[in-house]
């Protein structure tokens, strides 16, 4: 066997497996998800402790606020909640999670564009609120990633902060695995970018 083939045949492997291992999570969230439903409590226990972090750190750097944060996963669990008077069957419930997420932390995003005059933003913005206890080098990179378009700020954030590899992303927003890659190389590129002009001296 060549070297191209050996090197093509173990990267379809990995792919197959990760594919694998994917269905094999997804399928297990619907299993979890229709307990939910149908009123056991144990279930919404382990809903909660499986993404509430996740989901956390995803409105978090998204917004750069953790008060802001907080509220929309409460809210999130609230819709959740809810809807346990009409059930439903989700084939992606992590996907339905951050969907929901997503749409409150774009509301947010929209009114805060919105409240704030555009001769109050400095050339070089902050983020409205900086989260408790970071370094200066995350507040840098938080900086940056605030600078960045919706969609990009969002798959770094899924990647970075909420460990999801690119695969899993991909089933999470329903987007082919080359997408998510091509965006997400684009997006890493104009994140340093922005983080070298931002650590240039004024």
């Amino acid at each position: 066997m060549s070297l191209l083939s050996s090197i093509t045949t173990s990267v379809l492997t990995r792919e197959r497996k990760s594919d694998e291992s994917t269905t094999i999570q997804t399928n297990e969230d619907i299993a979890l998800f229709e307990r939910f439903m149908v009123g056991d409590d144990t279930a919404a226990i382990l809903l909660f402790k499986k993404f509430n972090r996740s989901i956390f750190l995803y409105a978090a750097k998204l917004l750069a606020n953790s008060e802001q944060a907080e509220d929309i996963c409460q809210e999130v669990w609230e819709r959740v909640i809810a809807l346990r008077t009409k059930p439903r069957q989700l084939i992606n419930p992590a996907g339905f999670l951050f969907t929901i997420t997503r749409n409150l932390c774009f509301n947010q995003l929209q009114i805060r564009k919105r409240t704030v005059s555009l001769d109050t933003i400095e050339e070089r913005h902050l983020p409205s609120a900086m989260i408790p206890g970071m370094t200066s080098t995350e507040e840098l990179v938080m900086t940056a990633l605030d600078a960045l378009k919706f969609e990009d700020r969002e798959l770094l954030v899924l990647n970075m902060y909420c460990g999801y590899k690119f695969d899993e992303i991909a089933t999470l927003l329903e987007l082919s695995p080359g997408a998510v890659w091509t965006r997400a190389s684009r997006a890493r590129a104009k994140l340093r970018e922005i983080i070298t002009k931002l650590s240039l001296p004024l």
